[in-house]
Order: C-alpha cells, then structure tokens, then sequence
C-alpha cells in the first residue's frame, strides 16, 4: 500500500477514513465508497456488496463495517462498496440492473462505452481490482431464493490463486465451500486476472435479518484478520467448511408454480422428490428427483417460477 491512495478521484491519505460516492463516468448513477487507509503497512482488502441490489445482509454488513471500522486499528487498506448496482437497491429488483435489463455480475470485465451494468462492470475491475491484494464479493439468496450459508472459491485461474482463495475461506464460519468452475461473475474474472477473490453467500429471500448481518460481520473481521489487517489472530469458529462437489443446478423449462419439499441445507438421497411444478390448476406439469445424495444449497423460494430458472442447487459433501 501507498501512504495515499487514489482510486477515480477518492484519496485517503494514511490514517484516514473518506466516506463518499463515486459518480459512474458519463451516467445519473453514484457508488457509495467507503476507503479506510490504515495507520500501519499491510495489504488492500476490497469488499463488494450489493452487485445484486436484492440481496441485503452483505449489504448492510459492509455499510456498518466501513461506518464502524476506524484507521488506527488497521495496518493495510479496506476498501467497502456499498452497495455496487444502487439502481436495482432502490427498485428493490431481484439480479437486474432496471435501467438495461441486464444481470451485472454477468457484464466482466464491462466496457466503458456499454450500458450502465457495463460501465459500472468497467469501473470496479479496471479502476478497483488492480489496487486490491485480495477480493470479497457479497451476496445472498436473492428475493426470491432460499440459502443456506456457504462460499465460492475460484477454481479456474492458476493454482496458487486458487489455493490462497481457499486458505482464506477456512476462516469462515459455514458448513461448506464450493470450488467455482464458471468464467462469469466478478469475483471469477477477478481471480482469472491473478487477484485471490471469494464470493460468500448468506440470508435471502428479501430478508435482511440481524443474525445475518452479525455473521457476515464476524466473517469479514475473521478474513481481515487472517490477512493481517487486524492485529489478533482468527477468532474461533463453530464450523470450518468442507467442499461440495458435483454441484447440480436444477432448472425448469416450462412456467410454473414450484412446490419444494425440502429446505435449504436440507440433507437428500438419490431418489428423493425434491419437489414438482404445476399450473395454475394444480395440475402437476414435471416432478424432480435428486440425481445424487447431496445437501441444499439454495432453491427457489417463490410459488410462481418462469422457464429457465434454478429451482434448486445441491451438491455431494466430501468427507
């Protein structure tokens, strides 16, 4: 880190704190950013929380972490955005960003000249993730999903990245980590660009719960900790994650109302009816059977699904 650090025009110098927005070049739309430089030398944490404007916990955990934290307990630099896409915060819409009908994380690297998802795309990995040694990416359940707490590591970049990434995933306190093997998403180019990332998931459904706030506060503390931000070592946790493998994305190809039998973080066997989709007839147009034993990750929490959605994700718990 630098004694000054400058990202679009917002300076902290050492020891100080610059709370402000930052304007998305050539449109109405403003990013609020929180940059604490630290009194002593370490490295430049950045958090994103809110690339999904629905998605509430990490959001409100970022803004009270870069409300609450203070120069002069940190040796390096945390950089907090928060929330990233405030258009689709404030139309409270689930994945898209309204002005352009286009799903932000799937816009990286972004193009200056796009529209507005790809602008704001072009500002966070050409302006923020070169100044960064580390990245984590916020998100929960959206609106309309149900989750049970887990973390991304990227699985496609080189394999120290990798294996740095999933280091620092072991001081979360979750059941489970999955090693990610899409190219999509912020923290995945991030990671294919040679900066260490983690996406964690926590709360959904439109809910912003306390005791999802507090635990993804703990999980950050315990990341900065474990990247030496704060002095004292990771605090101790009820759970240390174990990979998922084979994860199964189930979507549906037809319109429907979604009846689930199970619950995030349920645990089920192979044949198991994980749930089925009617008209609006109750007329049952497919039933759905688990293809493996696995455990929930996340699913659909809405009656009413279009074609072409995940209506539940599982995956196969190693030992």
């Amino acid at each position: 880190m630098s004694d000054n650090v400058n990202i679009c025009g917002l300076e902290a110098s050492r020891g100080q704190k610059s709370r402000t927005f930052l304007p998305v070049p050539d449109t109405a739309s403003h990013i609020p950013v929180t940059i604490i430089n630290g009194q002593g030398d370490g490295p430049t944490l950045l958090i994103t929380a809110g690339i999904h404007g629905g998605e509430y916990p990490g959001i409100a955990a970022a803004i009270e972490l870069g409300r609450d934290l203070e120069p002069q307990n940190i040796s390096g630099c945390l950089i907090v955005i928060h929330p990233v896409n405030t258009p689709s915060f404030w139309a409270r819409s689930a994945f898209i960003v309204p002005e352009d009908g286009k799903n932000l994380n799937r816009e990286f690297p972004g193009d200056a000249g796009g529209a507005l998802s790809q602008k704001i795309a072009h500002v966070l990995s050409q302006k923020f993730f070169p100044q960064a040694d580390f990245y984590i990416d916020l998100h929960s359940g959206d609106i309309h999903e149900e989750l049970y707490p887990y973390v991304y590591y990227p699985g496609l970049p080189n394999e120290e990245t990798a294996a740095t990434a999933r280091a620092v995933a072991q001081v979360l306190d979750m059941e489970y980590m999955v090693r990610s093997t899409a190219t999509s998403g912020a923290y995945n180019y991030a990671a294919i660009s040679g900066l260490p990332s983690l996406l964690i998931e926590r709360g959904g459904a439109g809910l912003c719960l306390r005791e999802d706030i507090e635990a993804y506060k703990k999980d950050i503390l315990n990341i900065m900790r474990q990247l030496t931000l704060l002095p004292e070592p990771p605090q101790p946790r009820r759970h240390t994650p174990r990979d998922l493998t084979n994860v199964i994305y189930l979507e549906n190809t037809d319109q429907g109302c979604w009846l689930p039998n199970f619950r995030s973080g349920s645990k089920v066997a192979k044949g198991d009816e994980l749930g089925r989709l009617t008209d609006l007839f109750g007329t049952t147009i497919a039933t759905y059977h688990a293809e493996q034993n696995g455990i929930i990750l996340y699913q659909c929490a809405s009656l009413a699904v279009p074609a072409g959605n995940v209506l539940l994700a599982y995956g196969k718990p190693t030992e």
